[in-house]
């Protein structure tokens, strides 16, 4: 996936985003009125988010106690909360930590009348073993890899209807291609677009083998031996050797496929549902839809991934009302009111976009249908070798490498990552 969002460290750019209580904090976090202040550090993406600071507005007025955010650069997240976790000191509310061992000593497993509302496959994904759920969901959109296609560019070429398997999408590409429009567009400079393609891939082949994530990561299979691998990595190859690709595949960026897939200068990219955000910058009136990458057995499935996950501190004085203001962030009005003001497909039943565009409507659809599962990189234990895979993709793509090749690499950079973080089996 793209580069997740991420929470950090307390620092002096603190924002209080109301006016301070008035009176002296006390040692369990209570001031001379008898209310509190929650901190949530959280990183500078998310504070100018629509829709945020009015939520956060609300349950100050609702409750009388204050809540700090304290954002910081996205990219110094892990390392900062896990400093503050260390020090047990100056945070109440952090995201992430979701691989931590031994979740118990640094949060609290989260609970709230929210957790009826859950769409299931995602009450599913965010419940772990022992039956506990350690976080809160964000009112976030969720996210889902496949392809994003100009609707306008596929009616022109007298595509009707998306294509369920691989032969048909390939028939769609070459109609495109003949319609003077580049038909799949990629962007092999930013590597970490090239694992969408993965990520979209590695979804049915779950769906088609529920125990394959166990299996790769106890080193009992192999990547090349997964069914449907051959197939689906030789289509890949077949599009770009077959001049159904952008010329420029290995240079072009993010930024230059969603202009192209905005402006109607490619048919279509492989990516994620957060992309629709960057074509709209390019063009707010583009009909953008969206549609599984299809499986080679037909059978596709999707790739849901998990919320944001949100964590009271283990050892937060104001814990209960930590959990409180995050219950109150995706009560159904206020979760209604954020989706509002950025559509997307909810984590929960009873939140729905009023006017979803073309390819928030169509992920909409397949969320409801149900079946999907959670991407292999959030159910796999082994740290993900990406840059090694990315690597291998350029070479695909770059023709340099042939399929076979192209297996070898994957399965060597995961023996090697298996090693590295120490999995049975490797």
């Amino acid at each position: 996936m793209r580069r997740i969002r991420r929470i950090a460290l307390i620092g002096a750019a603190a924002l209080t985003v109301s006016a301070v209580v008035s009176g002296c904090a006390g040692d369990d976090g209570t001031n001379t009125s008898g209310h509190v202040t929650v901190t949530y550090m959280l990183p500078s993406s998310w504070v100018g988010v629509p829709g945020f600071k009015e939520n956060v507005r609300a349950w100050e007025r609702k409750t009388g106690h204050q809540v700090t955010l304290a954002p910081v650069p996205d990219a110094n997240y892990d390392a900062l909360v896990q400093a503050r976790i260390a020090s047990k000191n100056g945070v109440d509310i952090f995201a992430g930590q979701d691989t931590a061992k031994d979740k118990a000593a640094i949060m609290q497993p989260a609970t709230g009348p929210w957790v009826q509302r859950l769409n299931p496959d995602v009450r599913k994904a965010i419940t772990s073993p022992d039956g506990k759920i350690w976080g809160t969901p964000s009112a976030d959109g969720l996210n889902a890899t496949g392809v994003l296609y100009n609707k306008d560019v596929f009616a022109k070429a007298g595509i009707t209807a998306p294509p369920t398997t691989l032969a048909e999408f390939r028939a769609d590409l070459e109609k495109v291609k003949k319609s003077g429009v580049t038909p799949l567009h990629l962007a092999g400079k930013d590597g970490w677009t090239l694992l969408q393609h993965r990520s979209s891939v590695n979804a049915s082949f779950i769906g088609a083998d529920k125990d394959l994530v166990a299996k790769l990561d106890g080193n009992k299979a192999k990547w090349a031996d997964t069914p449907g691998f051959d197939q689906e990595y030789q289509a890949l190859s077949d599009w770009v050797n077959g001049g159904l690709t952008n010329d420029d595949a290995l240079t072009s960026t993010y930024e230059a496929s969603t202009a192209a897939l905005a402006k109607g200068r490619a048919g279509a990219i492989i990516n994620g549902s957060w992309a629709l955000g960057e074509i709209a910058k390019s063009n707010a009136d583009a009909h953008i839809g969206f549609f599984l990458l299809p499986a080679a057995d037909g059978h596709n499935t999707l790739g849901l991934q998990k919320p944001n996950m949100l964590k009271v501190a283990k050892f937060s004085k104001v814990a209960p009302q930590a959990q409180d203001f995050l219950n109150f962030m995706i009560a159904q009005p206020q979760a209604q009111s954020f989706l509002d003001a950025n559509p997307g497909v909810s984590a929960f039943t009873d939140v729905k976009a009023a006017k979803p565009s073309g390819g928030v409507a169509d992920l909409q659809k397949l969320v409801d249908q149900g079946g999907s599962v959670l991407p292999f990189d959030q159910q796999s234990v082994i740290p993900q070798p990406q840059d090694d895979i990315i690597a291998a993709y350029q070479e695909l793509i770059g023709k340099r490498a042939d399929v076979a090749e192209f297996g070898d690499r994957v399965q060597k950079a995961w023996q090697s990552a298996g090693a590295k973080s120490g999995a049975a089996g490797f």
